[in-house]
Parts: structure tokens; sequence; C-alpha cells
């Protein structure tokens, strides 16, 4: 059994460039690991994963009701993870994904930049000397239209600030405060 650590590796390895069930999870870690992890030590360290922002929620994986007509109950081996990014260049792409003629990309990259708005408003709240007005989803959508109302360079301007602030980089906090206070000083019509 490797130990817990080593077993975070894989897990983040498994995930890498992918969004997998908690099921596919397992069975790809318990086949390049070697030796069977019990399901507890397993459990562990997905969630440790979770509670570090290591990885998210990114879904449910309904296929494994297959045969069932009427669902009465969440099984955890439907949880789909994906590994969170927060790297500067990887959030620029996502926020370019939301410019892209596939529909089902730009829910994607909505979807996951509405969970990296909420992250950055908990790390606000968390701050007792900083208050925002707007929750992250009426933020992240005002945003959004704001940006697509502007030119293509103050866009691409927007964009790039944007992409920093929701990374971990350094001063990107201080950053989403500045760009959150004025979004949330233009009036939306």
């Amino acid at each position: 059994m490797p130990k817990n650590y080593n077993l975070r590796n894989i897990i983040l390895e498994v995930l890498e460039g992918n969004e997998l069930s908690k099921k596919t999870i397992l069975e790809a870690v318990r086949s390049r690991s070697g030796v069977g992890a019990s399901d507890k030590t397993f459990n562990e360290s997905l969630m440790a994963l979770l509670r570090e922002g290591q990885i998210y929620i990114a879904d449910y994986d309904f296929s494994i009701y297959t045969g069932v007509k009427r669902i009465q109950s969440i099984r955890p081996d439907g949880i789909v993870f994906g590994v969170s990014r927060m790297d500067f260049v990887e959030i620029e792409t996502i926020l370019k994904q939301m410019e892209s003629q596939n529909q089902e990309e730009v829910y994607r990259a909505s979807k996951n930049l509405k969970r990296l708005f909420r992250r950055k408003i908990d790390e606000i709240r968390k701050d007792k000397n900083q208050e925002i007005e707007s929750n992250a989803d009426s933020l992240f959508n005002q945003t959004m239209y704001y940006m697509n109302s502007l030119g293509e360079e103050p866009k691409r301007s927007l964009r790039n600030k944007l992409a920093w602030s929701l990374s971990n980089n350094k001063g990107s906090l201080e950053m989403f405060k500045s760009i959150a206070s004025f979004i949330e000083s233009q009036k939306m019509s």
C-alpha cells in the first residue's frame, strides 16, 4: 500500500486533464499502484485533496445507476472530480474558452470560472476588513457581461488581469478585490 501522500500524487496524476468519477479514479489508482488501496485510505486522500483545493467536484455520473428507474439515493461513486487549475496561463485559457462556438466548452469553462470566483470570494470573506456585496455567481455574471461589452483591446487587458486575480499568484487577491469593487460599481442595466 502506498503512503497517503503517494496515493494523493497518483490521484492527481490520474485526474490530470480529466474529470473522472470516484469509481473510475479508484480503479485507475489500484491498477497504477499495483496494490489494493483501501477505500478508507483512498477516501481520506481524496477528501484531503478536496479540502486543500487541489481538486474540485465537477459533476455527477448517473451512468452508475444502470438499469435503475427510480433513483432514491446518492452514491459517492458517481461524484466526478477534476484537478483545480490556479495557474495564470490555465485560467486565461479558460477565459478564452468562454468565447468558443462550442457550447459544451463554454459550459465547462463557465463552471470552472464560477468555482474560481467562489473560492476568491470565500478568501475575501475570511478577511473581516473587506466586504463584497455580490455573491459569486452574480459577480461572475456581471464581470462576463462587462467584459463582453468591451472592445477587443480593453477586453484582452481585463481578461489578463482577471486571469491573474483568479490565480494563486502573489498579489492576486488584492487584484481580485479591485476588479470586484470596480465591477460592482458599474451599473448593469
